[in-house]
């Protein structure tokens, strides 16, 4: 007699991933193949395994079809199931996709964003806008295709010019927006991307980005700054609006940073001071998590004054912050090494460790 089974309930198909397995055959016929799971005809691979007695069958995680791509999602339960992976047929890019209104805002800005002359600019790292999908039989949603893509703080920087591009292309992309008069409202660490196309060759799988297949522990990945550049995209124009200036002011307290002095249901506030207050208070948690980028700290610390007044704008953040790479590169120090510090107990990897990092070993710490 075997022994009995692991619970599989846990890893079986969710209520928020039925609706991927409903539109999986549809996707397919527009030419985006979704993961095994969502395949309407897909049995388990860890039921499938024959087991002698006295054995007990393998645990789920053992196989790549036990997870859930909301297993990924933002910290916003408003996300759950909204957002899920596919590669495209034709040249196997990998893609994601992501319901939206059809009337809403979010469709409008970020196709916006990605036609014309908007992708043509390059400050320009608004997500692209791959393709947009109707969806057969609800003309109230659309799925946006958006390349792949890895959060920009996963894999650690190991040397300060990493840190200095990744900088430069984020506050050129919101001086962008806010040029167009795009508030994004939402620029924080989930909504900060990295193309990590260079960074990790074999590539990464969506759920368990840590691993190239969502199983095997076998990771392999470079220095930003072996490949550079790097591109990093801002993503997720679901809390964005589009104004008629930069004079406008709204209400409401919706987003990932919840340190915002002056995010309000009932007093007034300029969102495009908020973006800039949130992408400097980034930038600041990077500062206090590695050793070696104190040189952002002035910059950090004005971009997040409490007073929105006193805080340089986007265009004004990225002169400073141009500035001060310019010094950074003059004085030879575009190389130099920062190291990732835990952020419990402020401390990094030991002497030895950093040596053999700069011997060539390279954990994901």
């Amino acid at each position: 007699m075997s022994l009995p089974d692991w619970s599989s309930f846990d890893y079986l198909i969710n209520p928020t991933e039925k609706f991927w397995v409903d539109v999986q055959p549809f996707l397919l016929a527009q030419g985006y193949r979704l993961r095994p799971r969502y395949d309407p005809q897909w049995k388990p691979s860890w039921l499938q395994v024959q087991v002698k007695a006295g054995e007990r069958r393998p645990h789920p995680t053992k196989y790549e079809d036990c997870m859930a791509s909301v297993e990924f999602l933002t910290l916003l339960d408003s996300h759950s199931g909204i957002i899920v992976d596919a590669i495209r047929v034709k040249d196997g890019q990998k893609v994601v996709f992501k319901r939206v209104k059809a009337s809403s805002d979010e469709l409008t800005i970020a196709v916006s964003l990605s036609s014309g002359t908007n992708r043509q600019d390059p400050r320009n790292c608004a997500v692209p806008i791959l393709d947009v999908i109707m969806l057969p039989s609800d003309d109230a949603e659309a799925l946006l295709v958006m390349p792949q893509l890895m959060r920009f703080h996963v894999l650690p920087y190991r040397f300060l010019g990493e840190f200095c591009e990744f900088t430069l292309q984020i506050l050129e992309g919101l001086e962008f927006l806010h040029e167009k008069n795009v508030a994004h409202r939402d620029l924080f660490w989930e909504n900060l991307m990295m193309d990590a196309t260079k960074v990790v060759p074999k590539g990464h799988h969506f759920c368990k980005w840590q691993t190239h297949d969502g199983v095997s522990k076998d990771y392999q990945w470079n220095t930003r700054w072996s490949v550079r550049p790097v591109s990093y995209y801002i993503i997720d124009f679901g809390l964005s609006s589009q104004f008629a200036s930069k004079d406008a002011l709204v209400l409401g307290t919706l987003g990932q940073d919840k340190s915002v002095p002056e995010l309000s249901n009932e007093v007034m506030y300029n969102p495009f001071m908020v973006d800039v207050y949130q992408f400097g208070s980034v930038i600041k948690r990077c500062v206090y998590d590695y050793e070696g980028l104190d040189a952002f700290r002035e910059l950090a610390e004005l971009m997040t004054m409490k007073n929105p007044t006193g805080r340089p704008t986007a265009a004004e953040s990225l002169a400073l912050c141009k500035a001060l790479v310019g010094k950074i590169k003059n004085s030879g120090n575009l190389d130099s090494r920062v190291w990732r510090l835990d952020s419990r107990f402020h401390v990094g990897l030991m002497a030895v460790e950093r040596i053999a990092v700069k011997c060539g070993w390279n954990p994901i710490k």
